[in-house]
Order: C-alpha cells, then structure tokens, then sequence
C-alpha cells in the first residue's frame, strides 16, 4: 500500500476517533469508574501565551515536547522534532549542514546568512537570528514548544509561520542534582552530555551543562572514480590540495551556565551564558545529472532528471539536443569523447556519472573532513518579579555568531567550482514585559528592541586549475569573485494582549504589536586575489564585477490577533480567529555567476503578510485517558518572501500566496505503562504567478512543503524490580516535495517514511543503560538540493542520515 494512502487512512482513524471521543464526553456523571483504576495522561503545562496553562486550555495549536521524552526517542537535533510535528518538515542549505524549521509552508531556504526566518527559534526566552544558531538548543532541556501559524502578538520577532520555543533546565535552590551520559554508534559516534545543579545557602543556585559531539566519516569518497575516460580533472596547472578526503565528519561542543539568585518569593535574577562551537567536513553533497529544458525564447522552462543513456547537453523545444554556451553558463566545458557537443552518457557536462549513493559513496575533489567552522556565544539576564499582583519579565540578551562554511558546487572530483560563506552577526535584544488578570480576565503588555548587525561575504569560489578559474583568466592562481555585504536591522516594538470571559463558558482574545523597523544595508562585488582554495578570502579589491548598491529604510509595521473561544464542558475548548503577522523586509546579494547583476530596485524586497483565519477544538476525556485536538486554517499571504535558485545563485522575490490545511493530534493510554500517539497533516499551498522564467507565469507550490505528513509514535514504561524499562518506536511520513521554488521536474524529491527504536534500563545505582536505531531501514532520501542545471548539468542533492545505532 502506497505510503500516502497510510496517511490518509491514519487521518480518517483519528477523525473518526475525534467523533467518538466528543460522544463520550456526553456519558453520565454518575459512571461508576473511579479516577484510580483510570490510566491518566501526563498533563502538559505550556507558556505559548507567556503564562503557565495546561496545553488543553490553550486555543493555538501547539505541539509540546518534554526533554525526557525526546531522550527516549533519540532526538539529538533540533531540526528532529519535525519527526514528532505534524505539518512541521525542515528545509534548508550547505548539504544539509544549515538547517532549519518550515510550518504550514512557511519558509525561507535562502542561504544568506543574513536573512531571518519566518519561523522564529527562542532558546530560553531569547531570539536566536542566525539559522546556524540552534544547535545551541538541543542539550538540558525542560519541554520544547511548536507553535504554528502567526505568533508575532506576543513574540517579539518575524514569527509569521510559527515558532519553535526551547525551555531549558533552570537551577533548583533545594536541590542537589546531576548526570551524565554517554553514547557511542557506528560511523564513530560519540555522545557526552551532563548537567550539575548546586545550592549554594538559601536563596542562591548555579547549574552547569553541557554535550560533546564526536562523528566520523558518513560518506566514502572515491574521487576521481565516475569520470568518463578522457575528461579532464584541472583546467590549469595544478588542482586543489589537500583534496579528495570522506565527508560527514562532525564534532561539537556546548555548554551553558546558569547563576540564579532568589531573595524572596517574589523576585529573581538568573545570569546565563551559553557557548557553542562546531566543526564539520565539507557539505556532502552528491550530483545528480539533469537536463534543462528550453523553449523557442531560449528560456529555461524545466529541468529533468538525466537517465543513464542521457546524451543531450539541454533539450530544445523540438527535443533535439541544444548546444549554446551563451545561455547556458559552463556548457563550454562540455565533455564527450565522441561527440562534441553532447554529454557523455549519463553523466554531467563534466563527463561525472555519479556514484551510488546507496553505498555512501561520493567522488569529490575540493573535500576535506575537517573544514566549516561555526560558532555562537551568549549571554542573557532574566529578572522575573511581582509588585501588587503584576508580574513582571525582564530579558536582557547579546549573542554573537561566527561561520565560515565551502563546498564543492559541481559536486564531482573535476575542478570546476566552489562555493564559500564568511559571516558574523551580533545580535542585542531586550524585552520587558508585565502581566497580570483576575477571575474573568488575564492580560500582557510589553515592549521589545532588536539589533541585528551582520556582516557576509560569499563566493563562488575559483581555486586554481578550476573551470570558474578559467574563466577568468586565473588557471594558475585561481580568484575569488566576492559579494560582499553588511546589513543592520533595528527594530522596536509595543505589544499587548488580553483574553476577557464575556460570558459563561465565552472568552474573547484581542491582541496587538506595533513595530518601527529601520534597515541599513551596503552591498559591493569585487575580485580578489585568491589565497586560500579552502577559504573565503577578504583581501583588496583586484576590480569591481557589479555596480555597489547602498539603501536606507524605515517600515511600520503591525500584527494582531482576534480570537473567540467557547468551553462548553471542561473536556472541550473550541476556538476561532484571525490573525495577521508580518515579517520585516530584506535585500538580496546576489552571487557573482555571470549573469546579469539585480536591477536596483529587485535588491530590496518587502516586509510580508500573512492573514490567517483558524478554528479548532482540543478534547480531553474527563478521566484524562485520551485527548485529541485539531485545527483547520487558511492564510492569506500577500508578498511572500520566496527564494528562487537560478543558474549558479539566488534571490528573493515578492509573491501571493495562499493556503489551507487541516491538523489532528491524539494521544492515549492503551494499556498500564503503554502510551500511544499519532498525528496527520494535510497542507494545500499556492504561490499565484510566480515567474519562473522571464515572461513565463505559473501558479507553483512553495519550497519543502509536502501536502501529506503525519507520525505515530509508541512509549512502553514498566517497572522490574529496583529497575525502570523504557522502550519506544516512532514512525513519520512525509510526502513529496519540491526543494527549489519554480517546480521543475528535476526539483522534486520523493516522500519517505522512517522508523526510530529506542530502550533504556534505569538502574537503581542511577546508572541507565540505552540501545537506539534511527532510521531502521536505512532509507535514502532527499532533504535540501541547489539547481545547477544549466552550470553544470547537474544538481546538487543532500541525504537525511543513514541507520544510526549503538557501536
């Protein structure tokens, strides 16, 4: 049975499981089951409207997670909780090293490390602007919250496709607490994670934690196999060295320290300062051969797949093989022994045939396991108090980021060219917040400043004896053709919310933010000499290659949310509204590829809109055995920030859009110790005339946003004696997609499903002892991709991890 069929028989049972449970809701007071032969569900406590509220009695649709319970189930990245989220995936960039959330269709798969995504990720109650960031999350954590749909009322940062919250451990006064784990898996994994909670008198504790993260080599490089017999390796006189070395090396290191300081019952003052350091191999990605698809315009209107008898460098609009390197960037360098013109069969137009990545095998060149850099440092005040009932938040934050990240952007073992990313942002925020309500009403109030400043400079990179290189009359030396860009983001903001029960069993919601956002952004692209193969190299300018382009703005902006909501029995909460967010605007820096540089008026783009209507229910029996909660929404978008890779670089336009889609999520308790949980999602997303050609206007579907998702997961716990055994299973699915915005043919990945097992035995010395296998059936499926198409003839295509078990 097809695997979407699955889903959509998963999403007809939980329905039918919803009618069932809204009947039995109506059974008599007088049922003769007490509370004590019930088999009650954990409650979950959420702060998705910044106060303590079981996630039952809130009306948003939020998926919650304990720490202890992602430790059951292996999730050891950030990115992993879309597994346990319907209608959450991730997308992403750099061969899968740079990843990042999508909800409901919301995206922002531009890889300029200088623009923000729609789907805001706060690490403590601190915004976290660089997409790289998040890894700083996923170590001592208390519950992670998933927020879908517009968040921007009472969260202070460009949360138009939702957020993502991770609340960690905080320090205890009375209590003395630790521990320490350690894992091993195959391809060399190494795990150690620990955290250690000191009392220090009465009023004062620190916690200290941390994890250390080993992996060796996932993907075997073969370099030079899979070139065709004939085809040069270097366009010059020497090639990159050291090359050639396995890929998927990682190891990671972070830390957090937390100082708390608790006077009295109503004020406190906790220090935090956080670290985080990464170092990783080149991005593993594999090349796929493809073949654009030109019309009578010359214009490229699609790209497939290259079968194994491929010979046609493009194919023209009679079908015929096209040949003309003026439109197509590196066709010059197209190689078959027999046939000029033409590409050797099966193969890129640098005579590749890649090998199997069933096998794990690449064959690259410009690969070296130790190469990207990545860094992030924080540092934060929470002051939390009451004065005469009013609460009052205080959270004072500076992070710092530092990456530095190359890749092979042909994707074989020929030198034809790379691609490289320098950046560092600094980021100042500050939120105060007071809240407060009574018997019929609660309310929150605020303000919030943010100041991003980044700094990037990305490349094409042209080492020496590289195609690029030769281009540019560089063989010997190789040259860096650099966009170089700074980009300065203030943004203030007033916020206010309250939820008034009008009437029995009626509560109505209205909330706002108004926000002044101010942007300052230069932009350069020059050449410069080329020091390093292996790095973006800042140096003086050697000469201009596009105009410089300098803007100044300053946008108002504002979101808002209206919402009803009507308790007819403690068991169910129904809940309808509107809600609008935005997200600020941006600019494009476009990668020096050949083409024709952006007109200045496409190098800034607008803030966007989204106008979100949303109704849903939450159900939870009355002894608590089972809850089902579920959500219909339509959004509106108007100027969707859509990013389109074309030729060798990228940029953001403009575009409407619109979407609906229907989430269910139930859990229950099957049995004593079993929990069982399952979830669906169904998303219908449109972008209305999108341009995916010059003059050529078609609706498409919006970057990694599959129409069917949906996960069942399974938790058994048993007590043995002195000993507590722990084992569970989960499954998520996932439809197909498409990673780039025109919706080629070559852009499309297969759906897939996956199967994680875990078991842990905690012993009574405190001891626990964990076996796990991720991805059971070793699955080889597609995550993130870049369109080359007409650079190479080829794309570039990322694997999600091969079977993770214990060594």
């Amino acid at each position: 049975m097809n695997s979407w069929r699955l889903a959509l028989m998963a999403s007809s049972a939980i329905c039918s499981g919803a009618l069932f449970a809204l009947t039995a809701n109506a059974q008599s007071d007088n049922d003769t089951q007490s509370d004590e032969q019930v088999r009650s569900l954990e409650t979950v406590t959420v702060t998705a409207q910044r106060r303590e509220e079981s996630l039952q009695d809130v009306g948003v649709a939020v998926s919650a997670f304990s720490g202890a319970k992602l430790e059951d189930q292996s999730v050891g990245l950030t990115t992993e909780i879309a597994k346990l989220t319907p209608g959450v995936t991730v997308s992403g960039t750099l061969g899968g090293q740079g990843l990042q959330f999508s909800i409901r269709g919301v995206t922002q798969s531009d890889y300029n490390d200088a623009i923000e995504a729609p789907v805001a990720v706060y690490v403590d109650d601190t915004y976290i602007s660089s997409q790289q960031g998040q890894g700083i999350a996923l170590f001592d954590v208390e519950r992670v919250e998933v927020l879908k749909g517009p968040q921007g009322t009472l969260f202070g940062r460009n949360a138009t496709g939702g957020l993502v919250h991770f609340i960690v451990r905080k320090p205890e006064l009375e209590t003395y607490d630790g521990f320490v784990k350690a894992t091993v898996g195959n391809f060399e994994t190494q795990k150690i994670d620990g955290a250690i909670n000191i009392p220090i008198g009465e009023k004062v504790a620190i916690r200290a934690s941390g994890v250390w993260n080993s992996r060796g080599s996932v993907w075997d490089n073969r370099a030079p196999e899979g070139v065709v017999a004939g085809a040069p390796l270097n366009f010059g006189p020497a090639g990159v060295s050291p090359s050639g070395e396995d890929l998927g090396d990682e190891e990671s290191i972070a830390g957090r320290f937390q100082l708390l300081w608790e006077p009295n019952s109503d004020f406190s003052a906790r220090l935090t300062a956080a670290t985080f350091d990464q170092d990783l191999s080149a991005s593993p990605w594999a090349s796929s051969p493809q073949v654009p698809v030109l019309d009578a315009q010359d214009r490229v209107v699609n790209v497939v797949r290259a079968s194994s008898t491929e010979t046609r460098a493009a194919i023209g609009p009679d079908g015929q093989n096209y040949f003309n390197p003026a439109v197509l960037a590196f066709q010059g360098f197209l190689f078959s022994p027999d046939t000029p013109g033409e590409r050797a069969p099966g193969a890129s137009w640098f005579g590749y045939v890649p090998l199997s990545v069933d096998d794990l095998e690449l064959s690259k060149d410009y690969a070296l396991s130790d190469l990207n850099r990545f860094s992030a440092d924080n540092i934060a005040l929470h002051l939390n108090g009451n004065w005469s009932g009013v609460d009052v938040v205080s959270v004072t934050s500076y992070s710092k980021y530092d990456k530095h990240f190359t890749l092979d952007a042909d994707g074989s073992p020929v030198n034809g060219f790379g691609f490289g990313t320098l950046s560092d942002m600094e980021t100042l925020s500050q939120e105060l917040r007071f809240s407060g309500g009574g018997d019929t009403y609660n309310w929150t109030a605020g303000a919030y400043y943010l100041d991003i400043e980044s700094n990037v400079a990305q490349s094409l990179l042209a080492p020496r004896g590289s195609a690029l290189a030769l281009v540019f009359g560089a063989a010997d030396t190789g040259i860096d053709p650099l966009s170089v860009f700074e980009l300065k983001t203030e943004s203030a903001s007033v916020f206010g919310q309250v939820d008034w029960e009008f009437a029995p069993k009626w509560t109505f919601v209205l909330g706002g933010r108004l926000i002044d956002e101010s942007q300052d952004y230069d932009y350069a692209a020059f050449a410069t000499a080329n020091l390093n193969d292996f790095r973006v190299d800042l140096g003086p300018a050697l000469f201009p290659l596009y105009p410089e382009f300098t803007d100044s703005r300053s946008d108002t902006l504002w979101a808002g949310k209206a919402q009803i909501e009507y308790r007819p029995n403690e068991d169910l909460l129904l809940y309808a509204g509107l809600n609008k967010g935005v997200k600020g605007g941006s600019y494009n820096g476009k990668l020096v590829d050949g083409s024709p540089p952006l007109a200045p008026s496409e190098i800034p783009y607008e803030p966007e809109e989204l106008v979100s209507f949303e109704a849903g229910f939450k159900f939870e029996d009355a002894f608590g055995r089972y809850r089902i909660n579920g959500s219909y929404f339509h959004y509106d978008y108007t100027d969707y920030q859509s990013f389109v890779f074309a030729d060798v670089s990228g940029f953001v336009s403009n575009e409407d859009m619109t979407t609906n889609g229907l989430e269910i999520e139930a859990i229950a308790s099957l049995a004593d110790g079993l929990v069982g949980s399952i979830g669906a999602a169904w998303t219908d997303a449109t972008v209305e005339g999108f341009e995916i050609a010059p003059g050529v206007i078609r609706d498409t579907v919006p970057t990694f946003t599959p129409e069917y998702t949906a996960n069942a997961r399974l938790d058994y716990s048993r007590t043995l004696g002195s000993k507590e055994l722990s084992l569970a299973a989960i499954v998520s699915y996932q439809s197909e997609f498409y990673h780039n915005a025109r919706n080629f043919d070559g852009d499309l990945y297969d759906g897939r499903t996956l199967l994680d097992l875990n078991a842990q035995l905690d012993l009574e010395s405190g001891v626990a002892i964990s076996a796990f296998i991720n991805n059971v059936t070793d699955e080889r499926y597609n995550t993130v991709g870049l369109n080359l198409a007409t650079a190479c003839g080829c794309n570039l295509e990322a694997y999600g991890a091969p079977v993770a078990l214990p060594h």
